[in-house]
């Protein structure tokens, strides 16, 4: 009984790890998935414009959202939308910039660009942003350190913790139910023992 005990743990053990394969393979997938957008300035006023800008500053492919309103003092017909140009250079100038056109994307009650630079190192780089409308052009420049895709060994620990705490307590649910069934089995066989022995003596004292 207590050999069966055993190997059911192992069986149970070896269905866990297999278990807990499975839900850890997407973490793959996770690390290498984009984060969500960080703000770099949130309702920035300009002669005819007010930018907001989100960044998404992975290695390689970056994608920055800009946020286009048109401000109230603005002398521009409202339903004018500005033409939008993003572009970039390492801070230490060893690349020439690089200017890519922002893609528009119109919503309720703003214009939301969109626009894709190519990062190909971890660096510090200048980020400027054109707005050019009928009565002239906004220039707006920042700068923002480009970053590996995911948080790299963070998103292991903290996708992985869920996982790895239902499986300790999985793993403690079954050695503890193993132990009552191992204690349960020793104690039937005692009492079967002691059964046995006292028939022994009763058919010794007949």
């Amino acid at each position: 009984m207590a050999f069966d005990n055993a190997r059911s743990f192992r069986v149970s053990c070896r269905l866990f790890v297999a278990f807990l394969g499975a839900c850890l393979l997407p973490v793959r997938f996770v690390n290498a998935h984009e984060g969500p957008p960080i703000p770099v300035v949130m309702d920035h006023i300009m002669p005819h414009y007010t930018l907001s800008l989100w960044a998404d500053p992975d290695i390689g492919d970056a994608t920055f959202f800009i946020v286009v309103e048109q401000a109230n003092n603005s002398n521009e017909p409202r339903h004018e939308t500005p033409q939008v140009s993003l572009w970039v250079e390492p801070v230490d100038g060893h690349l020439p910039r690089v200017t890519c056109d922002a893609e528009p994307m119109t919503l309720r009650n703003q214009v939301q660009f969109v626009a894709r630079p190519y990062f190909h190192q971890r660096d510090m780089w200048r980020v400027g942003i054109t707005l050019r409308c009928q009565a002239g052009i906004d220039e707006y420049e920042t700068q923002i350190e480009s970053t590996p895709p995911g948080f790299g060994a963070w998103d292991l620990i903290i996708y992985s913790f869920p996982f790895a705490l239902l499986g300790g307590m999985w793993i403690i649910a079954v050695v503890r139910r193993v132990r009552l069934i191992t204690k349960h089995s020793r104690q039937t066989a005692a009492q079967l023992s002691n059964a046995s022995s006292h028939d022994r003596e009763k058919d010794y004292d007949v």
